[in-house]
């Protein structure tokens, strides 16, 4: 009897490239509009218009307007050179270093780093997150996941164990936050240097 094989699917390179092209374009179109009308003022209309291609192609691409939102907050934070942290050789070196000096200063600059590119974002989807079930569910996801990195770091790179590290976790967790950033920043026009170097001071007393 003979033997069934199923055919892979191929891909043509220049169909790919088309799409990714399509979904680049569909992202910044996105993100231009989101931050300059907000989440609910962006039809998917207009931002297909933008990013000239037909509003099928962006539901196609993106399931809905609010999985678009965050995907492209997704593109501004976490498609960077930062992320993901755990896959960077630098923190290795710097949990084998006794003085923790310089990995507190570099949590502290990857985070000014990650709120001076996302804020505007952020604040976006926070607003929408109050009438939107899917950008609610993505917004606690993106907090959990910054809390299980900040045990990471705290545990793994700094090397802080005993009974009270859980609550260490969570004063580093809150330290970080993007309100914090928010409030010194930009409602009380720090620079963002004197936010980096204030944090990470916050940062070490809270881990002595």
């Amino acid at each position: 009897m003979p033997t069934l094989v199923k055919k892979r699917t191929y891909i043509s390179p220049k169909r790919q490239a088309k799409a990714e092209a399509t979904r680049a374009r569909i992202i910044g179109a996105a993100t231009t509009l989101f931050l300059e009308r907000g989440y609910r003022r962006s039809s998917t209309a207009a931002i297909s218009k933008a990013a000239r291609t037909s509003e099928a192609s962006v539901f196609a691409a993106f399931g809905s307007k609010a999985d678009l939102l965050v995907a492209v907050v997704k593109d501004h934070v976490v498609r960077h050179s930062d992320f993901p942290l755990r896959n960077q050789p630098f923190w290795q070196t710097l949990a084998a270093d006794a003085n923790k000096t310089r990995a507190v200063e570099a949590i502290a600059h990857v985070v000014r780093g990650a709120h001076d590119r996302s804020w505007r974002l952020l604040a976006v989807a926070l607003a929408a997150a109050e009438d939107d079930s899917t950008v609610a569910e993505a917004v606690a996801r993106a907090a959990e996941g910054r809390r299980i990195d900040c045990e990471w770091l705290v545990r793994e790179v700094i090397g802080v164990t005993g009974p009270d590290t859980g609550r260490k976790v969570d004063e580093v967790w809150t330290l970080i936050s993007i309100e914090n950033y928010r409030h010194l920043v930009i409602e009380r026009s720090w620079s963002p240097e004197q936010y980096e170097s204030w944090l990470a001071t916050m940062i070490a007393a809270t881990l002595q």
